[in-house]
């Protein structure tokens, strides 16, 4: 779909994964401009100039997250904002651009049947954050006849940002910086696929530019690892004196989910090649780096 010389726009590049992705974008000496809470993508009730002519629009810019998702207006406030995009996009002279949006492949299923889950499992929100993610993912699919959507796990990796409710690897790291006891919450047998972000930007840059893109595309590891699992591995990289304290499960946490990725391996050519261990031994020296 796109050649040297196409143009690229980050909406939420502030973000873990946007800021991830527009920094690859650049370093492939591609044009992107990034937009964030201070350099918005709608000035005077128009799109910014960079919009009016990108080739391929991201839309990371989200301010739910499971802990916050029940906030009165959350995520109508983020559907309004992506709803206010296609309507400008629908304006423009030129010609219309292609709409990545990144869900949740790990709240989206309907977790009443077993994972691993394809794109044409049953979908249910698992929370009032899955639900969101759906009906973000359903405005986009209503609006926008170029889209995709890819629905990606738990990503992890350096420069992600201690976030309620989010982040399990990033929160583990940073309470053992802190010299603070590592919380385990909820079943320790309880599955997630774990994603390192690196190979989530080349996901998304593989469907930016794929000339047959399935609308909708799982992004994972295609492996369930266990919360006890994920912590021995974390114990092996930093050594055995971490405190561990365990609690309840959240009322917004889900059950055991993982992905199935052959479609994106059959699409779009991509497959996750960071294995868990190296992408927690990278994170953990990025963090250790930045603590310092």
């Amino acid at each position: 779909m796109l050649t040297v010389g196409s143009s690229f726009a980050v909406l939420g590049a502030s973000g873990f994964i946007g800021g991830a992705l527009a920094q690859a974008i650049e370093e492939r000496q591609q044009e992107c401009s990034r937009f964030t809470r201070s350099l918005p993508f709608i000035v005077d009730g128009e799109l910014a100039p960079a919009l009016q002519t990108a080739d391929v629009v991201f839309w990371l810019v989200s301010s739910i997250r499971p802990a916050t998702s029940t906030k009165p207006g959350t995520a109508s406030q983020d559907q309004h904002a992506l709803e206010q995009l296609l309507d400008l996009l629908d304006r423009r002279r030129s010609p219309a651009p292609r709409v990545l949006v990144v869900s949740s492949g790990g709240t989206v299923y309907n977790t009443d049947a077993p994972p691993p889950y394809t794109e044409s499992s049953p979908t249910r929100g698992a929370n009032e954050y899955g639900q969101a993610m759906l009906a973000v993912e359903e405005l986009v699919r209503e609006r926008c006849a170029d889209h995709i959507v890819l629905r990606a796990s738990n990503v992890y990796g350096p420069g992600q940002r201690i976030r309620r409710g989010q982040g399990v690897v990033a929160h583990w790291l940073d309470a053992v910086l802190r010299q603070e006891p590592i919380r385990v919450m909820g079943d320790p047998s309880i599955r997630r696929d774990y994603v390192y972000i690196d190979d989530v930007v080349d996901a998304l840059l593989a469907a930016a530019v794929a000339d047959q893109a399935p609308r909708i595309v799982n992004v994972g590891s295609g492996h369930g690892t266990s919360l006890g699992e994920l912590l021995d591995l974390l114990v092996e990289i930093i050594g055995p004196d971490v405190d561990i304290e365990r609690s309840p499960a959240r009322t917004f946490d889900a059950p055991s989910t993982w992905l199935d990725v052959n479609l994106a391996r059959e699409a779009l050519g991509w497959k996750a090649t960071t294995s868990l261990e190296e992408g927690l031994r990278r994170s953990w020296q990025a963090a250790s780096a930045a603590f310092s």
